[in-house]
C-alpha cells in the first residue's frame, strides 16, 4: 500500500488523505500514476507540431518572461527521463474544434506514463479522453493499465480543468 493522494480538480492540486488522524493508504499504482500526471514535467524548448496545433507556444523571452517558465523539477537535470506530465501546458491550449485538445491530452498522459512500460511495471497503458458533460472547461480521462501477468487491467479516472477555455 501507498499513501493516498486526493486530487482537487478546482484547485489543481493534490494532497495526502487523512482518516482518523492517520495517513490513508491507497493502491500504489494509483499513487504512482497521480504523481506522474499531476507533477509538472519540464516543457521542451520547442513545442511539437501537435503542441502548436492547440496553441501551446515556445517559452517566451525577456519581453514575455511570464510565459518562459518551463517548470519541471530541479532533480530532473540529472535524470534520463523527467518525471511528471505536461498537463500544465494545456492551460495555454485553445479549444478550436472537438478533437485537437483531446488528442494532445492523450499524448501528454501517455508520455507521462511511458516509464511504467519501460520499467516493466505495466505491459500496456491505454488512455481515453472526453470533454466533461458537467463543465465545458474540463476534460475527463481514463487510464487503463495492464500489469504483466494480471488477469484484469486496472482503470483510473481523472479530470483536468483550466481557465480561459
Amino acid at each position: 500500500m501507498d499513501i493516498a493522494i486526493t486530487w482537487n480538480v478546482a484547485q489543481a492540486r493534490g494532497d495526502w488523505t487523512i482518516i482518523n488522524g492517520d495517513l490513508a493508504l491507497d493502491n500504489p499504482l494509483r499513487s504512482a500514476i497521480m504523481v506522474s500526471l499531476f507533477s509538472d514535467r519540464v516543457a521542451p524548448e520547442e513545442p511539437s507540431a501537435t503542441d502548436l496545433a492547440v496553441g501551446i507556444q515556445p517559452p517566451g523571452n525577456a519581453a514575455t518572461s511570464a510565459m518562459s517558465d518551463r517548470r519541471g523539477w530541479w532533480g530532473d537535470a540529472w535524470a534520463d527521463l523527467p518525471i511528471g506530465s505536461r498537463l500544465w501546458q494545456l492551460r495555454r491550449a485553445i479549444k478550436s474544434g472537438e478533437t485537437a485538445i483531446l488528442l494532445e491530452l492523450k499524448q501528454v498522459v501517455l508520455e507521462a506514463l511511458k516509464w511504467l512500460i519501460d520499467d516493466g511495471i505495466a505491459q500496456a497503458v491505454d488512455v481515453t479522453t472526453a470533454w466533461s458533460v458537467i463543465s465545458p472547461a474540463a476534460v475527463e480521462f481514463a487510464v487503463t493499465v495492464t500489469e504483466p501477468g494480471a488477469s484484469q487491467p486496472q482503470t483510473f479516472l481523472f479530470s483536468w480543468a483550466w481557465e480561459g477555455l
